[in-house]
This record gives C-alpha cells, structure tokens and sequence, in this order.
C-alpha cells in the first residue's frame, strides 16, 4: 500500500496507537490520548464498528442507504467543518476544539481538545454523573448548557446523556461538552440551512435531553 504521501509529495506521519490503551470507548468509536500532546484525543471508529460492519447488521429498508451513512467519523467532520464556517470562539464553550484529522494504524483519527477535571482525572458522563445527584454546579452547568445550545443553534443528532461529558473545573464549577454526536441527522439537513427550522429542532432535542436527564435521577 506504500507510505501515506501528502499532494505535493512530503510523507505524511501515521500515528501508532495501537498498541495504547483507549482512555474511553464509546458505542462507535475508541479515543486516545494523542501520543505528541497529552492535551489532545484521537479518536478512531471501533473496528466492529465500520461503516461496512454497521451496515451488514441492518435489515429491510436501511441496507439501500450508502455506506458513508454509517459513518460517524465522516458525519463529525462534516459537522466540523459547518462549524468552523461561523468563526465564534463561543462554539468551543461546549464542544471539544478540532485539530483536523490524521492517519493512524487504526483509520482516520479526528483530534479536538481532551478534557480533564481539576483533579486530574478524565470527566465522567451525565450518565455516570446524574445518578449519584445533581449538586448545585452540575445543576447550574446544565441550565448555561441550554441557553447555550439556544443561543449558538448547534444542531446535533440526539442528546444522549453518555454523549456528554461533566468536566469537573473546580469542586464547586462543572461545564457540560458534547463529545459525540455532532452533525445533523436530517435526510435533508433544512435545520443547518435555516435558522427558525433549527430552533425548532433545538426545543424539541432540549425536551428529550431534560427528560433523559429525569429518568437518570436517584430515586428518592
């Protein structure tokens, strides 16, 4: 197959990480830490997790899609690109910074901003988080969570709660940042073309969030 080559002929540096262990691993994809700079992720699609490999457990109807359907690292840099498009620093306030995209052993890698908590540890999910209580900051991360995703119109597939990472910025500050599920998953994406169609879907992706996050709760 020869040496991955950039268009004016210079090598381009694949990196290893197979033989690293993943810091998570999520329904599609593994994530590294990136082997040159410990503040950013490498993300990777699992490998029985393919677009090819998806597409093979479908029946009916949803085989005749294309197989970059299935492919999640195609729909997040796709919604990058979207993103980077409206040049506002206020974007990254929820969403991990992009860094491109690079050749590994494992596929093509994303990399964006990786996320540690004050102590040094690697932020748990809302899923993880919500049962154990919502405390005052993580109650207050989650309200500037929504008026930001009002406010910057970010359209993104479901809100999932294991989507969604609480960073821990001191024992008393938390911030939320979606770390999958980026992109538009309309068949035609009229939400990303026009702004009154994307709030609606916002309201209606904020109801479902709220409630996924109810059903999380402690029983009291």
């Amino acid at each position: 197959m020869g040496i991955p080559q950039s268009k004016n002929g210079k090598q381009i540096k694949t990196l290893n990480l197979g033989q690293q262990s993943p810091f998570a691993v999520g329904g599609t994809r593994l994530c590294f830490v990136h082997p040159d700079d410990s503040n950013k992720c490498v993300k990777v699609l699992r490998l029985d997790r393919t677009p090819q490999a998806r597409r093979k457990l479908t029946s009916g109807i949803k085989k005749l899609r294309p197989v970059r359907h299935w492919d999640d690292q195609l729909k997040e840099l796709t919604a990058y690109r979207h993103l980077l498009a409206r040049d506002k620093a206020t974007l990254w306030q929820h969403i991990p910074e992009f860094f491109g995209s690079v050749e590994t052993d494992l596929g093509v890698g994303i990399v964006t901003r990786i996320f540690r908590n004050f102590d040094g540890n690697f932020p748990r999910n809302l899923e993880q988080e919500v049962p154990h209580g919502i405390d005052n900051s993580l109650r207050t991360g989650i309200e500037e969570f929504k008026k930001w995703l009002r406010q910057e119109l970010v359209v993104t597939r479901d809100l999932l709660p294991h989507n969604i990472i609480v960073v821990r910025n001191s024992s008393e500050l938390c911030r939320l940042m979606i770390v999958d599920g980026l992109g538009n998953s309309e068949w035609i994406p009229v939400s990303t073309w026009f702004r009154s169609f994307a709030q609606r879907k916002i309201e209606r992706k904020i109801a479902k969030f709220e409630r996924r996050v109810d059903d999380l709760r402690p029983i009291q």
